[in-house]
């Protein structure tokens, strides 16, 4: 791909916001800026907060989709549903609501929840699954070291599969590994995997068990792909996860699995479920998971849906005048 200017892309662009369904990471609305491209649409949605070296490598993510041909994804993918930090009598509605997936992401920690709660919300999980169902946490590196062995001997009966970025620092993580490497529980690293090095660090401190990986993050579809192979090179396991996109970014993180199920002879339930977050979407047929799993239909926009989530005047122009600073950076 040849070095596309700004000027390129504002003819192709729509900056849109989307209420959540449910709050995210104190966020009640997901922005992001979509490039109607030659080899179809594609999405630039790093978190507002984000510096601009760590937005321009998002940036790359979506001009290759945007302007680089790429292998189609699969018919249906297997998907995990999402707990988010409710009150456990929430639990049973929100999984049937989903068509009872068999895998489960919970979210535990952070603000806002206390461990009692925390504990009595993935025993709904469990009560609602069976004990068939998989468990997943999430903690998004709120706890300490101690914290988290304390939370998951509490609740090391519940069977759990595994406790993703339980601790913030890499080498907590390698410790918490060890501390808990006979409870039969895998340690995922996800924020310890934000550039394309860190996937050595990780595997140098022996800091888990699987990686959980995310497209646009990574820098695009090929990024992804090196840091994939890496880490099953070296042993560990593989989950492709979403940013919390629409069905356009959802539809990179599917493409991703295509290469993980020619690669790896078992592919992970994917974290790429989470459209049901958003309150609207841009696509004709959104990427709607149902009992654990995905149908994938590449992104087509609708251009009515994109009309009426269009942004306002002034945060549009914030997200150009971040384009340009960001494509400066490529």
């Amino acid at each position: 791909m040849s070095r596309v200017q700004v000027d390129d892309i504002l003819p192709l662009a729509h900056v849109v916001s989307i209420p959540l369904t449910t709050a995210f990471r104190g966020l009640t609305t997901r922005e992001a800026l979509l490039i109607a491209g030659p080899e179809g649409p594609a999405e630039w949605s790093p978190f507002l907060e984000y510096d601009d070296a760590e937005a321009a490598t998002w940036l790359r993510a979506a001009l290759e989709q945007a302007f680089e041909s790429a292998p189609p994804a699969p018919a249906t993918i297997r998907v995990n549903g999402t707990i988010p930090a409710v009150p456990a009598d929430q639990v049973a509605g929100l999984l049937a609501g989903a068509g009872m997936p068999t895998t489960v992401k919970v979210k535990v920690g952070g603000p806002g929840t206390t461990l009692a709660e925390d504990v009595a919300r993935v025993s709904a999980v469990r009560d609602a699954l069976g004990p068939t169902g998989r468990i997943r946490l999430d903690a998004n590196g709120s706890w300490t070291l101690d914290e988290a062995e304390h939370a998951i001997r509490e609740m090391e009966l519940l069977d759990l599969d595994y406790i993703e970025q339980p601790v913030s620092e890499l080498s907590d993580m390698a410790e918490l590994r060890r501390r808990i490497t006979r409870l039969g529980i895998q340690v995922a690293a996800d924020d310890s995997i934000r550039r394309l090095s860190d996937i050595d660090a990780v595997i140098k401190a022996a800091a888990c068990d699987v990686v959980v990986l995310k497209v646009q993050p990574l820098g695009g579809l090929e990024a992804t792909q090196r840091v994939a192979q890496k880490a099953l090179t070296a042993g560990l396991e593989v989950v492709v996860s979403s940013a919390l996109e629409t069905s356009v970014g959802l539809y990179r993180g599917a493409q991703m699995i295509s290469w993980l199920e020619g690669t790896t002879p078992v592919v992970l339930d994917a974290g790429l479920g989470t459209q049901s977050f958003l309150a609207d979407d841009v696509v004709t047929t959104p990427l709607v998971a149902q009992a654990g799993l995905l149908e994938i239909t590449p992104p087509v926009l609708d251009m009515t849906k994109v009309s009426g989530l269009l942004a306002s005047a002034e945060r549009t122009a914030w997200w150009h005048q971040r384009l340009e600073r960001c494509l400066a950076l490529l």
